[in-house]
């Protein structure tokens, strides 16, 4: 295949990616909004909503490893394909067996258990796969309109959801999913998956799984970039569910927001992420994605200041209140965006080939095992310390650990680990 035609299939899986994404985010978003409110109504029970969360959580922390192992041993492509088709099959049961038994909470949450463990093999392997996919120059065009995806589900799937839940059974929304996630396997399947794989892979030894996976960790130990990049994730993934924990207790609770006016916060905060992926989707690559991150991250930790400050200097009125944490919430997930998109592109550069899947799914391990311990945290301090104190505090560590990890330099070291490394690879490339 020519440079000319290899650059031609590139730009054809830019587009299938984007259109496959979507597709699947928004059928999963809206069947996940659809469950949500069933159990809720059928229970009327917090515990069995929270089964249902963990249901969604504890196998994807479990298995991630596993299926990063299998992504750099098999072929990905495969592994896609198979676990879409299976995340078809087994919700197909759920629905077979709901007109068959009558739909029942243990089903659900046994469809979730599978539904995660499928669908997060094929999302890690497809992470794992961009590279494979589409040129180095590229990738922060995938890893934008990726966001760009969810972006568009996160504001139309709660819309969609809510209009249907009023007027069709829980069976339409399993329906809604088959159909998605068909058609995003039958797209997926049209892709190249090996249009840029490199030779190193080829040569790649098979190893057991421990022993892979401890392979795995030491090549991230020994890369400045990877481990300050996966530091500094994982840390934020805990200090940032202050925000998870906080943004619903403050506007609920504190500020007394009716709960129309809450969503319409959070709407407004999707548009801001929206707007933030098109920009990158449009703009040329960033020259230097960890500096511009770095500014981005910055900026977003005075976020929990923002959210705090009318807490305690100022007394608005109740459409004054709306307005300005409206603002906040949009700036809030604007610079979300342009902290993430940067990271994952030095993420889907720096990782060699032959290491992407069991690195992604440690990372996702690792992020996912955070999420709940941090909400737990969280709970507790703002139960006992109130919003301003548990936001201002944390917007502190957040800068501080920033300024720390992505001093100048580190940032120095990791560009010096950046050029060896294109250096190598093109030294590979010629030979």
């Amino acid at each position: 295949m020519t440079s000319e035609q290899s650059l031609r299939k590139a730009s054809y899986h830019i587009g299938i990616f984007a259109v496959s994404k979507f597709v699947s985010v928004m059928g999963a978003n809206i069947v996940a909004f659809g469950i949500s409110l069933y159990i809720l109504k059928l229970t009327g029970s917090a515990t069995s909503f929270s089964i249902n969360i963990l249901c969604s959580i504890v196998p994807r922390v479990l298995f991630s490893p596993l299926i990063g192992y299998m992504a750099d041993r098999y072929n990905k492509k495969v592994l896609v394909i198979s676990s879409q088709i299976l995340t078809v099959v087994t919700v197909a049961i759920l629905l077979l067996y709901a007109n068959w038994q009558g739909m029942s909470i243990m089903a659900i949450y046994i469809m979730m258990v599978f539904y995660t463990i499928f669908t997060s093999c094929s999302g890690i392997t497809l992470t794992a796969s961009i590279g494979q996919l589409v040129d180095q120059d590229r990738i922060q065009k995938v890893m934008s309109l990726n966001q760009l995806s969810m972006s568009l589900a996160a504001i139309g799937a709660p819309m969609i959801g809510g209009i249907l839940y009023g007027f069709v059974s829980i069976e339409v929304f399993l329906i809604i999913q088959i159909i998605a996630f068909s058609i995003s396997t039958l797209l997926d399947a049209t892709m190249n998956f090996n249009l840029y794989k490199t030779e190193k892979n080829h040569a790649q030894k098979s190893e057991p799984f421990l022993k892979s996976m401890k392979s795995a960790y030491h090549y991230i130990k020994n890369r400045k970039t990877l481990k300050t990049i996966i530091t500094l994730a994982l840390c934020l993934n805990l200090f940032f569910s202050a925000f998870a924990v906080g943004i619903s207790y403050v506007l609920v609770e504190v500020v007394q927001f009716k709960s129309l006016h809450v969503g319409w916060i959070e709407s407004i905060g999707a548009v801001g992420m929206l707007l933030a992926s098109i920009y990158l989707t449009a703009r040329k690559n960033l020259k230097n994605p960890i500096l511009f991150s770095k500014r981005a991250l910055l900026i977003l930790s005075t976020m929990f200041f923002l959210f705090a400050l009318p807490l305690i200097l100022f007394e608005l009125t109740y459409i004054q209140l709306f307005i300005y944490y409206g603002i906040t919430s949009f700036l809030m997930t604007m610079t979300e965006v342009c902290t993430n998109v940067p990271i994952g592109v030095i993420l889907q550069k720096s990782i060699e080939e032959s290491y992407r899947g069991r690195v992604f799914a440690l990372f996702e391990t690792l992020a996912m095992g955070m999420m709940p311990f941090g909400i737990l945290i969280y709970g507790f301090l703002y139960d006992y310390f109130g919003a301003p104190s548990v936001l201002i505090g944390t917007g502190i560590i957040v800068i501080s650990l920033t300024l720390y990890l992505l001093r100048t330099s580190v940032l120095k070291q990791m560009k010096e680990e950046q050029l060896n490394e294109n250096s190598q690879e093109d030294k590979f490339a010629e030979a």
